[in-house]
């Protein structure tokens, strides 16, 4: 099903989105990032 070969569970969607807001990211912007687990390549 997935690249991982295992469906996704929230505890796997938190660490980017924790990432994604952090300061340390704050010049990225206007972007899709896929959290998919691979199942859309």
């Amino acid at each position: 099903m997935t690249a991982l070969g295992r469906a996704g569970v929230p505890g796997d969607i938190g660490p980017m989105i924790a990432a994604f807001l952090s300061d340390e990211n704050r010049w990225i912007n206007g972007q899709r990032i896929e959290v998919s687990g691979g199942m859309a390549l």
